[in-house]
């Protein structure tokens, strides 16, 4: 009897490990259970609103602030829009500069502070400017203004909207709309390589729809050829 009691007591004991072992791999203590992948991502996750703040608010500070200096000469680009009227373009151009350099403060104070609520407000402010410009972009796009972009006004500006201006501000208000997001702080350094890796980005996702554009164009253009070339061989030939 206490032979066949301790063999129960050992198969029991082994089973009752089986199952914490299974138990721990789908609930999470494995590394393939669903509270590990949930670890995973709140690891990941303060990293990238850090690095999307930290990008957001360099590209504004870089923007704003020459459009602050020269800012004439970005109410000159702005009215080229007509989007605003030509009467009011000096007081917008001044006032979306100076929101485009608070913003960027917000968030980078925000990051080197710890500070959500001021990171929250630059990045609620940046989405409120990247959705503007992205508008007037499609806009004027849709139009076919041949004109300066004033993307980062001055005379650091020199390109003519198109859609690699269109997709690289898309991509930077995704960027804003992810640095609103509440998450617990982090240091400002830790989130400087994936920021880095982040604007590479969005400047490869400019420069493919920069490259787009004429490579459409080229294929449109053989496409036509083909077409006369298919026409002409199609015609019937008259009888000598």
């Amino acid at each position: 009897m206490p032979q066949l009691l301790s063999a129960i007591f050992f198969r029991s004991g082994i089973l009752s490990w089986r199952l914490r072992r299974k138990c721990s791999l789908w609930a999470g203590t494995g590394p393939h259970g669903w509270l590990a992948r949930e670890t995973l991502v709140e690891a990941v996750l303060p990293q990238l609103v850090a690095a999307a703040a930290l990008v957001s608010g360099v590209v504004l500070l870089g923007a704003g602030v020459p459009k602050v200096i020269a800012s004439d000469q970005f109410a000159g680009q702005l009215a080229d829009y007509g989007i605003v009227p030509k009467t009011t373009t000096r007081v917008v151009a001044v006032l979306i500069s100076t929101a485009e350099v608070l913003a960027g403060l917000l968030l980078l104070v925000g990051l080197l502070t710890s500070s959500s609520s001021a990171r929250v407000a630059g990045a609620i402010l940046a989405c409120g400017l990247f959705a503007v410009f992205l508008v007037a972009l499609v806009s004027a796009q849709r139009q076919g203004r041949k004109i300066a972009c004033a993307c980062f006004g001055g005379n650091s500006e020199l390109e003519t909207i198109g859609p690699h201006s269109i997709v690289r501000t898309g991509a930077l208000l995704a960027l804003a709309v992810i640095a609103t997001l509440h998450t617990h702080s982090v240091a400002p350094f830790a989130a400087i390589g994936l920021g880095v890796a982040l604007a590479a980005l969005v400047a490869l996702l400019s420069e493919m729809a920069r490259l787009f554009g004429p490579l459409r164009r080229v294929s449109e253009g053989m496409f036509d050829e083909l077409q006369a070339a298919a026409a002409i061989a199609a015609e019937p030939k008259g009888s000598p």
